[in-house]
């Protein structure tokens, strides 16, 4: 079974604290094993001085180091200590035979030579090397000589004093050797390794509890998220914003969950408004586009029941027919532009001559209205940035929008630059409009409660409102009743 992240993150934490103990246990150890071992050395050297006392007394009882070999061993040996007790020429009298130093058939040659040297009256000059030698058998060595002996090399002039071995102990007549015990060295560590490893698995155990509770504790954001996303996947796209702490690897994965979030949570407010606008638009044009369906299938079913025979009336209604199919012409024209602009199609961007735009839709406007007093006039800017025909198509839309719903009123166009910024301005001086109105302006088909027999689709300002917003402007609409209404382009 896979473990989860907490587990395994609590499984590290103990395991690289026994990795931690064990690595101390076996440092302590050494240290403890050589600072014992340098005790014991300690010891022995204590012991050589005791070892030649014993000696002495077992001399001045007239006992010889043969005889009182295995009683000087007793005298010496302890926990932890074994002696071994040889003559001058290295046989083992008494004590532990396993015994046998290294260093003992050195120093046991080193004596033959010294006292062959010294009956053939040479210059010292002996074999190669250095030699250790005590004083002559027979004799007790001098106090000043205890504890040391004797280095010779070819050529010296005399013997230089060099302390002797700590495990073998120069005595008359013989040497006395030294071993401590290493095992029990080792058998002295295990109780400081059995409190050692309780202490360690105590503290592996709290270890795994306490890192398991900050690891769940760390980890808690990313649950949250996963929960989270578990539910993004269901279909909740509700926003969920978590707070981390910032500057580590979670916080920056928080942060870019919440930014994600919050994008698709905008991305799915803007498609369910976009489908609720789908389908008010749908209903909206089916509801407009079947109007003059209706009337021009009504007429046809006149004209068949046999209107065509009179002339007048077949002229009237022929008449009527060409009104609505223009009607439903221009509605769908406008639905076209609508969609034309709602598509993900960037526009052309180009430089636009305010100017030459201002006055082409002033010619424009005058050619409908040729009695009505229509102005632009362009202050501080030459161009703009944009796509020139959806600014153009937004602007006719203001523009007609005037023309049509205040009659005989001037029309006054503007272009000014504020601020870094360009801004335009349709201002007519008509019946204004009521606030009901004004908020609604902007939306599809509205066309409000009081325009009588006008014609129109209710799209202008929609389609208007759609070109700024893709120039990346925006557009306001300023009016009240019998104060006139101003529209302004930002741009």
């Amino acid at each position: 079974m896979k473990l989860s992240i907490v587990s395994r993150l609590s499984l590290l934490y103990a395991v690289l604290l026994g990795i931690t103990v064990v690595v101390v246990i076996v440092a302590s150890s050494i240290a403890l094993v050589v600072d014992l071992d340098s005790f014991s050395r300690s010891i022995v050297v204590a012991k050589h001085e005791e070892a030649r006392v014993l000696v002495d007394q077992y001399r001045a009882d007239g006992t010889s180091l043969k005889t009182a070999a295995p009683q000087i061993a007793g005298a010496l040996s302890s926990i932890g200590l074994s002696v071994a007790v040889f003559d001058s020429h290295g046989n083992f009298l008494g004590g532990d035979k396993s015994i046998r130093p290294r260093l003992l058939s050195r120093m046991v040659s080193a004596r033959f030579h010294q006292t062959a040297g010294a009956s053939s009256n040479t210059t010292g000059r002996f074999a190669p090397g250095p030699f250790f030698f005590p004083p002559p058998f027979g004799s007790p060595p001098p106090p000043s000589s205890r504890g040391t002996f004797f280095f010779r090399s070819n050529g010296a002039a005399g013997p230089v004093p060099l302390p002797e071995p700590s495990n073998v102990a120069v005595v008359d007549g013989g040497y006395i050797a030294f071993q401590p015990s290493t095992p029990l060295l080792l058998v002295a560590l295990i109780p400081y390794w059995r409190v050692v490893i309780v202490v360690a698995i105590v503290a592996m155990v709290i270890s795994w509890l306490v890192g398991r509770f900050f690891a769940h504790q760390a980890l808690r954001p990313i649950n949250d998220l996963t929960e989270s996303l578990n539910a993004l996947a269901g279909g909740d796209f509700t926003q969920r914003r978590f707070i981390a702490p910032g500057g580590d690897e979670i916080g920056t994965l928080t942060a870019a969950y919440n930014d994600a979030a919050a994008s698709v949570a905008q991305a799915m407010n803007e498609r369910r408004e976009t489908e609720e606008r789908m389908r008010q638009f749908v209903a909206d044009a089916g509801h407009e586009l079947r109007t003059p369906l209706t009337v021009i299938g009504g007429y046809i079913d006149v004209l068949r029941r046999g209107a065509v025979a009179e002339p007048t009336i077949a002229r009237q209604i022929l008449g009527t027919m060409s009104l609505e199919k223009e009607h439903m012409r221009n509605l769908i024209d406008r639905l076209m532009r609508l969609a034309r602009l709602d598509a993900e199609t960037p526009p052309r961007v180009e430089t636009i001559d305010l100017a030459e735009l201002l006055r082409s839709q002033c010619d424009a406007a005058r050619r409908l209205d040729e009695t009505r007093e229509i102005d632009y006039s362009v202050d501080g800017t030459d161009g703009v940035v944009g796509d020139r025909t959806e600014l153009g198509e937004a602007l006719w839309n203001v523009v007609e929008n005037a023309l049509k719903y205040a009659p005989d009123a001037p029309i006054h166009l503007r272009a000014v630059k504020t601020n870094g910024h360009t801004t335009i301005t349709v201002r007519d001086e008509g019946p204004g409009m009521t606030e009901s109105e004004r908020l609604h302006a902007f939306e599809r088909f509205y066309r409000g409660d009081q325009r009588g027999e006008l014609t129109g689709s209710g799209l202008g300002l929609a389609i208007a409102k759609r070109a700024v917003e893709r120039a990346g402007g925006s557009i306001d609409l300023e009016s009240a009743p019998a104060r006139g209404t101003t529209v302004t382009i930002r741009l």
